[in-house]
């Protein structure tokens, strides 16, 4: 038999309600692709006031999980402030936290052992909540919840602070994810700026909103990177009008499926002109699997479609390949 959770204690319908709203602005916060530091500066401060507690921390254990380390913080801090940096050990909470991959609550951090007494003493906590960051089926850092005084954490509490740590894992992973991207961009950009093609990363979705496109865009297309940038249907308004629901089709396809797309279409220029370009692009998933971006490559096929226009074989009738059909013989 299913054991009932504990009743919800000290907090209203009305309050519960204005929680969940703030968590569910804060997923699509998150969704949007921001900054990365103001993303997760909002996380751990809507962490502060959907918990109801007194600080929040997000942290990062390095690869051989010997130490937590910091990223930030809720609150005010002054510029340039060092960020804290503690050594794990067996039996100490954040590192049990961390292998079993559940929280674990201290109602009482001032006489718990498995406190880290240097984090005890630096961030004041009187209770604390070690709440995993998964991605991947594997743990890779902590929200760290604390109150200055000890605290009883309720079923609510330990709820709510479970949620935020997954929009909070989601936020990292992406984070990470584009911060490769755009190391990967850098290092390519020169053969980029001389190869006739436009490279891309944009939204999933009609009208394919652009977060980056290569300086091809300008020289094939007559639109600069700014143009991409600050009006988000600009990629929708330039395919053809006839290409627009095949190309919506074959990318909903892709999403369902292996997450690749290849397509020939066409885009029209600055100056109304029409051009053809073959499209090559990868679905980038964030860590629970969810589409977030296509990241492609454009090349123009113009030249390509107007040899095989003019081909005698183009307008030529397809071959038969009926089995009455027969070779010529001498």
């Amino acid at each position: 038999m299913r054991r009932k959770p504990p009743p919800i204690r000290g907090v209203g319908e009305r309050d519960l309600t204005r929680r969940l709203d703030r968590l569910c602005r804060l997923a699509a916060d998150v969704a949007a692709l921001g900054g990365e530091q103001a993303t997760l500066k909002k996380i751990v401060d809507v962490a502060v006031a959907v918990v109801g507690v007194s600080a929040a921390h997000l942290t990062l254990v390095d690869r051989g999980r010997r130490s937590l380390y910091g990223v930030i913080s809720s609150g005010r801090h002054r510029p340039g402030a060092p960020r804290a940096r503690f050594s794990l050990e067996s039996g100490m909470a954040a590192h049990a936290a961390l292998q079993r991959r559940r929280p674990i609550l201290i109602r009482d951090a001032r006489r718990d052992r498995r406190v880290i007494p240097e984090a005890r003493s630096r961030l004041r906590i009187g209770s604390v909540a070690y709440v995993p960051l998964i991605g991947g089926g594997e743990s890779f850092g902590l929200l760290i919840l604390t109150n200055s005084r000890p605290h009883a954490w309720t079923f609510l509490e330990r709820k709510l602070a479970t949620y935020v740590a997954s929009v909070a894992a989601v936020a990292v992973q992406t984070s990470r994810l584009l911060k490769r991207l755009t190391e990967t961009d850098g290092r390519l950009r020169n053969l980029i700026e001389d190869i006739p093609a436009i490279v891309y990363l944009c939204d999933v979705d009609f009208p394919y909103r652009a977060y980056y496109v290569g300086p091809q865009a300008e020289t094939i297309l007559g639109y600069t990177t700014r143009d991409w940038i600050t009006d988000p249907d600009l990629f929708g308004k330039l395919i053809h009008p006839d290409d627009i629901q095949s190309l919506i089709d074959l990318s909903e396809e892709a999403k369902r499926g292996r997450g690749f797309v290849r397509a020939e279409y066409r885009m029209l220029d600055r100056s109304g002109n029409t051009r053809w370009f073959r499209d090559e692009a990868v679905l980038i998933r964030d860590p629970a699997g969810r589409p977030i971006a296509w990241h492609g490559v454009l090349v123009e096929v113009t030249s390509v479609r107007a040899i095989d226009a003019a081909s005698p074989l183009a307008r030529a009738p397809a071959p038969s390949h009926s089995p009455e059909a027969r070779p010529p013989t001498d």
